[in-house]
């Protein structure tokens, strides 16, 4: 089974993340270290949240059916 990685950075207001606890926001857009483009179902993000928002480095597999296998924040 083939998986892919990608790290990036997040920051986002709790003003802002406030749209994914409510359902509006369906997808967050990320921009991965190696200036990839990729499309996240943002309640992935949910147990990130803070009460300053979401903020930090993480990293994501994902397999060959671009399907999330994990989500993690990294140090």
């Amino acid at each position: 089974m083939t998986t892919r990685v990608f790290e990036f950075a997040l920051s986002i207001s709790a003003e802002r993340i406030q749209r994914v606890y409510r359902g509006d926001a369906k997808y967050l857009l990320v921009y991965t270290d190696d200036g990839l483009k990729l499309q996240l179902p943002a309640l992935n993000f949910r147990s990130f949240v803070t009460g300053q928002g979401i903020h930090g480095r993480y990293r994501v597999r994902i397999d060959r059916h671009n399907k999330i296998l994990d989500l993690k924040q990294m140090g």
